[in-house]
């Protein structure tokens, strides 16, 4: 007998998987495309906008093992250089089997690591070390890698490393040694595949558009916008009629959709709400509205720090970008900022730099539904 859906299945707050997973059928495909021919991906989206969801959907679809790699918590070269010789150490564990029948291949491949077998442990496990804390952490990493395409196309294997948050390596390694380690492999491999991943847009492109930078022009490139509205009505109502036997009017999903501005994570919270507190029957137009304010009271204190946190010129133009202004350099704007034009490209230039605003179709807008209700009322 199947498992019935839990609300969190509708809508998760984390990784979105199985129903939860909303469209994005044409990134999947695309990304399933680029790891079966061993095309490297560099996938961008805002934070909470569903690039982990993707690339771990599509991965699960490809049927490629893979290892995840985050970033996030990375300080420094050593602490990046840790995270990748654990990431290859593993993922040979998961696409070529035990460990111990690879040692030979292994010691022949590596010169500057130590591999050794850690017969205490459960299962047999392999370590790879720095043989001298005098070598730089490029030169690890870039042998590792080398290790693992070596092994794979050894067993005629193909695999996958997604690195997350990979931006931070950037900004910790400051496009220097260890992106050229990582270039140095990438454009030579043919049974490992990467994909980067990160939520700060600006940085990643600056690592991979700029012709300085070692990555530069390495990857497909794959930037997440917001689901469409025609995608979402039909997610929402297949959640209704699981939930209740009957479709939404409209009206409710246009206000669902207006009030979460189309952004996954705060739709899918709005939408948690509803389906949890209105469990018997479809909610109305004033709930959907009474539990919105509800999740503005909450995030409230989060959105003010935020906003708290800007320059001056960058709380004004936030605040005309909340007020819908079009023309932020034009007379007007200019007027009622009491800002030069220039200061105002600056400022808009801080609010992207800081992933705070977008501009979609030319025109800016403001990321979070949150900090958009927050900087119009301030």
């Amino acid at each position: 007998m199947k498992k019935p859906l839990r609300i969190r299945d509708y809508f998760p707050l984390g990784l979105a998987k199985g129903f939860a997973f909303c469209n994005r059928s044409n990134e999947t495909q695309l990304l399933i495309n680029n790891l079966q021919n061993g095309k490297h991906t560099l996938l961008m989206a805002s934070r909470r906008y569903g690039k982990s969801s993707l690339a771990l959907h599509a991965l699960k679809l490809s049927k490629l093992p893979y290892v995840e790699t985050d970033f996030y918590m990375a300080r420094n070269e050593k602490i990046i250089e840790s995270y990748i010789l654990k990431s290859v150490v593993d993922l040979i564990g998961i696409a070529l089997g035990p460990v111990d029948k690879l040692i030979v291949s292994i010691k022949k491949y590596v010169k500057e690591l130590r591999p050794k077998l850690d017969i205490a442990s459960p299962i047999l496990k392999l370590e790879l070390s720095p043989q001298s804390p005098e070598i730089d952490a490029a030169s690890n990493i870039k042998e590792a890698l080398l290790l693992l395409e070596q092994l794979l196309e050894e067993k005629q294997k193909h695999a996958v490393l997604l690195f997350d948050e990979f931006q931070n390596v950037g900004l910790i390694a400051e496009g220097k040694g260890i992106e050229g380690a990582i270039r140095h492999v990438a454009q030579k491999t043919k049974y490992l595949t990467f994909i980067f991943s990160g939520s700060h847009r600006r940085l990643l492109k600056t690592m991979f558009e700029d012709e300085t930078r070692p990555l530069y022009k390495l990857c497909w490139k794959i930037s997440l916008e917001r689901i469409s509205k025609n995608h979402y009505q039909k997610h929402l109502q297949e959640a209704a009629h699981l939930a209740w036997k009957t479709e939404l009017p409209l009206p409710l999903i246009d206000k669902i959709l207006d009030l979460s501005r189309q952004h996954p994570y705060y739709l899918n919270k709005l939408c948690d709400r509803l389906w949890t507190f209105h469990p018997k029957k479809a909610p109305k137009l004033e709930d959907i509205q009474i539990e919105w304010e509800a999740i503005l009271e909450e995030e409230k204190s989060d959105a003010i720090r935020e906003i708290s946190a800007l320059s001056l010129g960058q709380k004004g133009v936030l605040s005309q970008i909340a007020k819908g202004t079009e023309q932020l350099t034009g007379k007007q704007a200019v007027i009622e900022l009491e800002m030069s034009s220039s200061s105002i490209l600056t400022a808009l230039e801080g609010l992207e730099e800081k992933d705070v605003i977008e501009c979609h179709e030319n025109q800016y807008r403001i990321l979070s539904p949150v900090i958009a209700h927050y900087a119009l009322r301030g």
